[in-house]
Order: C-alpha cells, then sequence, then structure tokens
C-alpha cells in the first residue's frame, strides 16, 4: 500500500521518476544484505529511496532521525527505523537495533551526511554509521551507493534522477577501522553523485529507464489528444525537444 501511495505522490509531483545503473542486480546474490549509502538533499529521498529497493526487488528499510520519526510515527509501518543523533550512547543502541535488519533480500538505507544538506554542497562530515554497521556485521555485505538529484529538464514539472552506482561486496577484515572504511564509502558516494550531475547537467536522459510514472507537460496533453484525433502525424514524442 505504501509503495503504491509513493506511486501515486510521484505521479502528481513529477514529470518522471527515473533511475539508471543497478544492472548487475539480476546477478546479485539475494542472501547477502545489502546496504545503501545515499546522499539527502530533499524531502522526497526517502520516498524514491523506496522505489528503487522494489525495483531491485529488496525489502525496504530507512535509518530516519529518531525527533522526526517521532512526529511521523506511522512509517514506522512502512520501514523506517529510529537514529537517535545526539548522544554517541543513543546512536549507538539504535545502529545496534537496525543491524538486525542487515538480513537477506532487504535493502537497508542510511544518508551518511545526517541531515539534509544543499544538493551543491559537496559531500562532507560524514558520520561513521555506515561503518559500525558495515564492521559489526561480521559476514559479507553488498554496499552499494545511490545519488539522488531533483531538477527541472524543459518540463513543466521536475523530474527526479536517482543513479545506482557500481555495488561493493564487502567481506569481512577487508578494511580495519570506521575512519578508513567511511572514508571509502564517502568516495565512492561522491564519485556516484559526481556521474549523476554529469548526465543532468548535459541533459543525457539515455542511460535512464522509468522508475514511477509522472505527468505530462500540458503542451505534451494537448499534442497527444491531437494525436489521437488525427490532426498530428507521426510518432508521439513524451519529452520537450
Amino acid at each position: 500500500m505504501f509503495e503504491r501511495y509513493v506511486r501515486r505522490q510521484a505521479s502528481r509531483h513529477f514529470s518522471g521518476v527515473h533511475w539508471a545503473g543497478g544492472g548487475a542486480s539480476e546477478r546479485w546474490d539475494r542472501s547477502i544484505p545489502t546496504l545503501f549509502i545515499a546522499n539527502h538533499t530533499n524531502w522526497w529521498d526517502g520516498f524514491i529511496a523506496c522505489l528503487v529497493s522494489r525495483g531491485l526487488g529488496l525489502g525496504f528499510q530507512v535509518l530516519m532521525e529518531a525527533q522526526h520519526l517521532a512526529r511521523y510515527r506511522v512509517f514506522l509501518r512502512v520501514g523506517a527505523l529510529p537514529l537517535r543523533r545526539g548522544r554517541p550512547r543513543e546512536a549507538y543502541a539504535d545502529l545496534t537495533a537496525a543491524a538486525a535488519y542487515l538480513r537477506p533480500g532487504t535493502g537497508l538505507w542510511i544518508f551518511p551526511q545526517g541531515e539534509r544538506r544543499p544538493p551543491r554542497e559537496p559531500l562532507a562530515r560524514c558520520e561513521r554509521g555506515a561503518a559500525h554497521l558495515a564492521l559489526g556485521h561480521g559476514a559479507p555485505l553488498r554496499i552499494c551507493p545511490v545519488a539522488f538529484r531533483y531538477i527541472h529538464l524543459g518540463e513543466q514539472l521536475p523530474e527526479a534522477f536517482a543513479l545506482v552506482g557500481e555495488e561493493w561486496l564487502l567481506r569481512p577484515g577487508a578494511v580495519s577501522g570506521r575512519a578508513a572504511l567511511m572514508e571509502a564509502f564517502a568516495g565512492r558516494l561522491a564519485g556516484t553523485i559526481g556521474e549523476l550531475d554529469a548526465l543532468v547537467a548535459s541533459e543525457n536522459v539515455a542511460p535512464f529507464r522509468p522508475l514511477a510514472a509522472g505527468r505530462l507537460s500540458v503542451n505534451k496533453r494537448l499534442d497527444r489528444f491531437r494525436h489521437l484525433v488525427g490532426l498530428l502525424r507521426g510518432p508521439f514524442e513524451a519529452r520537450n525537444g
């Protein structure tokens, strides 16, 4: 029901929700849990993360700041997990509880920036919760960076883009120390963000495929009607040129 709700909201507020990458997911061993590490710039991030998880055939869990989750407790029913960031001991307890969701067939999402940041602000000061989860897992864990962007590209409504970066199968003992591991995570996420920024800056939407349907711009709705009644010939193009 929540997924249907997200798709309805996306269809109202976006010209389209698109994603790229994740092609290797067809070969993923679903017995290995996945930890998604994503940038956080927009209210929509958690909702689009849910659609990405579903698109990859995974269950959805996401760490959400506890003070916000306390105001919207309904999200506890759809995959949100509380994270108290104010005190190290409380954060440690919440991360320990969240670690139980690193299980087969499930994707656990974490936003290492800790809070929403401006889209063009460089990725910096990443918190080490993701590294703590990975090091404490004690078994192979798939790490997957994901970048989100929301931008107008010639359409009436904005478009949402998600780029699933190259996954990394982390084995126990491969990296020692939270600082070094978090630096590696941040580097991979920054690279994925840079790749997505290059694509949208050049308006190169060819690599993307639909993740959720959106609304056509007014002129395109008129064009579709004209095609239906025979006033326009040739194939109907959904995007503006």
